[in-house]
């Protein structure tokens, strides 16, 4: 059996195509790591995979609570685990794909879903200390882990240290086993196929959008938080004209895209390739 492997890159960047047809080359079966795509009804705004990309390689993880339920990290992390173990177990190979960073990580066992409990001595000393001593200290005890934060992000670096105390020393991230593969394009040319999408699914997203907020404010309150949602949302309360919130689509996604790039740059041991050209050097390597 091939190594496991993960899959990610921003949005719109072509994963879902991408993992398809790794799938069928390796005998995989993919586990969904988009923190949307696991609410039923929220379809056409996550670019969800369609009933007939399902029929043709098994999807794990898609369509699994109702708005109204509500999924941790924590929780998604026990059952993207006990997924891949189950794909194991049937002599498959596991492509864990998706936009949502920590999904991603909480499925390799990178994130501690219950973590450690503040610890004061710690945080005297990192309140305290030169953010330089603390970003120190954070790679000498977790390199893994400190590496993929800022050197100023005092809050999530004590966080590493404090983990790392409450592990022995050890460090708090599980080795990683998984084969790590970022999907890239130039800037110019994801932002096209960023805006050329929000084109083609905008009459289908105001549908689905209407549909979703007569679920009950727990569905309301996640079209409010959700890129694409919420825009068509606003335009159907007559806050926006269709040009304007069709604007506002586009920007807000090619700012998200911007964000998961600067979050996946800092992944460690990712091997990075073009969606249209990465399949054949993917395969050339397992």
């Amino acid at each position: 059996m091939s190594r496991p492997i993960a899959v990610f890159g921003p949005t719109a960047v072509g994963k879902s195509a991408f993992c398809l047809q790794l799938a069928a080359e390796i005998g995989g079966e993919i586990v969904n790591a988009d923190a949307v795509q696991v609410y039923r009804g929220f379809d056409v705004g996550s670019a969800k995979p369609s009933a007939e990309e399902r029929e043709r390689v098994p999807h794990h993880l898609l369509d699994v609570a109702d708005p109204d339920m509500g999924i941790t990290v924590a929780t998604y992390q026990l059952l993207a685990q006990q997924a891949i173990r189950e794909v194991e177990r049937r002599g498959a190979v596991p492509i864990v794909s998706g936009g949502s960073g920590l999904y991603l990580r909480a499925a390799l066992g990178e994130w501690d879903a219950f973590g450690a409990p503040p610890d004061p001595e710690v945080r005297r000393w990192a309140e305290a200390a030169d953010i330089a001593e603390v970003y120190e200290k954070a790679m000498a005890v977790d390199p893994l882990g400190a590496r993929r934060l800022s050197p100023q992000d005092r809050p999530r670096l004590i966080r590493v240290i404090e983990r790392s105390r409450a592990a022995g020393g050890g460090g708090g991230a599980t080795p990683v086993r998984f084969l790590k593969i970022g999907l890239q394009l130039p800037r110019a040319q994801l932002y096209a196929r960023i805006d050329e999408r929000a084109l083609t699914l905008w009459p289908h997203l105001l549908r689905e959008t209407s549909l979703l907020v007569t679920r009950g404010p727990q569905a309301s309150a996640l079209v409010e938080r959700t890129i694409g949602y919420r825009e068509a949302l606003r335009h159907l309360r007559g806050e926006t004209g269709p040009e304007e919130a069709m604007r506002q689509v586009q920007m807000e996604t090619r700012r998200l895209a911007k964000r998961q790039l600067t979050w996946w740059r800092r992944e460690p041991d990712t091997i990075w390739l073009r969606p249209d050209e990465g399949l054949r050097q993917l395969l050339a390597m397992l």
